[in-house]
């Protein structure tokens, strides 16, 4: 018996013990809070001072109204996105607030209106909300310059007829020497410009070979009664010295690139510009051409005003690297008639 109690005695001390005491609990492990970036709505209902809170109800409703005294800009975020942001101050708080618009997503609400949605974080605390405004694609001075290189006629002149169906007027940089080109495309309302008689890098040329091919060809196209409004650069290839000889028969000196840019009509003017490729090697898939397309012209109608944005192509063919397939080319013109976007020519520029 005594040995019983010498077993029994301790076991029901542990047990007493056992139950007198907390229950054991595993920490659940700790993850550092996710970036802004990466989870919009995280903030949405943390809470704060009721004042930031009166003041973003009020910057949401001017988001909403999307007046002109709100100034967006955009910033380049990769090869094919866009984002555009405002900054809006409160000063009854002194809550500032950043706002971003998400255009590569809004929705076609049909015509020329669309349901974009947009995020306002307020700078100091991270408080965010979202909402959604209706947007109409008015009528302004926005528009595209939309522009051909090289000596595609034939394929270019078999689009005429698409042109005319979106209202769009074009440039065509022509290489080589006037021909009966030149006077159907004049009529039917698009530009002629200058690309060179034979294509070559101009830096890699003799002074002498970089006049014959850019300077002399100029009176034998003025005498045919085409004016050659602008030179592009072959492969966009240029140094200053040759802006220095080149502005003066020519208005407008185009270059060439794969960055998003828009102009305003003094910057034009001025006689320099770079213009984004949209060629079928540039932008492979076709998805990605839509998305991008729709961004861009989404980006250029909605920062209001008279931005304008250059692009250019080579060819219109199916099968051509550097060229438009004939798909690709109908859907710029539809979207850009679509946002009321206009069509310019270099020749508007130079008058």
């Amino acid at each position: 018996m005594a040995l019983v109690f010498f077993f029994i005695l301790p076991l029901l001390a542990f047990l007493a013990a056992c139950t007198s005491r907390p229950a054991l609990r595993l920490e659940e492990p700790v993850h550092e809070a996710p970036s802004k970036d990466l989870s919009k709505d995280l903030s949405r209902d943390r809470p704060f001072p009721e004042e930031i809170s009166s003041a973003m109800d009020l910057v949401i409703q001017r988001v909403k109204g999307n007046g002109g005294d709100i100034k967006k800009y955009f910033l380049l975020d990769g090869d094919y996105h866009i984002m555009v942001k405002a900054d809006i101050s409160n000063g009854g708080s002194g809550a500032e607030f950043e706002v971003v618009y998400d255009l590569e997503n809004a929705l076609p609400l049909g015509g020329s209106q669309l349901d974009i949605g947009f995020w306002v974080e307020e700078k100091s605390t991270g408080a965010r909300r979202e909402d959604k405004l209706i947007w109409n694609a008015g009528e302004d001075s926005a528009g595209i310059l939309l522009a051909f290189d090289d000596n595609y006629e034939a394929s270019w002149e078999h689009y005429f007829d698409l042109f005319d169906r979106y209202g769009a007027r074009v440039t065509f940089f022509l290489q080589g020497e006037p021909d009966p080109f030149c006077a159907e495309a004049l009529r039917r309302g698009h530009d002629i410009g200058f690309h060179t008689l034979h294509h070559p890098d101009l830096r890699r040329v003799s002074r002498e070979v970089f006049l014959a091919e850019t300077i002399s060809p100029v009176d034998a196209f003025r005498q045919s009664g085409v004016g050659l409004s602008s030179f592009a650069y072959p492969f966009g290839f240029s140094e200053p010295w040759m802006q220095e000889i080149l502005s003066g028969p020519f208005g407008i000196l185009r270059g060439y690139g794969t960055t998003f840019r828009i102009y305003d009509e003094e910057a034009i003017r001025a006689g320099v510009i770079s213009s984004r490729a949209i060629d079928n090697t540039v932008i492979k898939e076709d998805e990605l051409f839509d998305r991008y397309v729709a961004l861009m012209f989404r980006t250029l109608k909605f920062l209001g005003g008279d931005g304008i944005l250059p692009l250019t192509t080579h060819d219109i063919s199916e099968t051509a690297p550097w060229g438009i397939t004939p798909r690709r080319l109908e859907y710029t013109l539809k979207t850009a008639r679509d946002l009321n976007l206009k069509f310019y020519r270099y020749s508007d520029f130079t008058r």
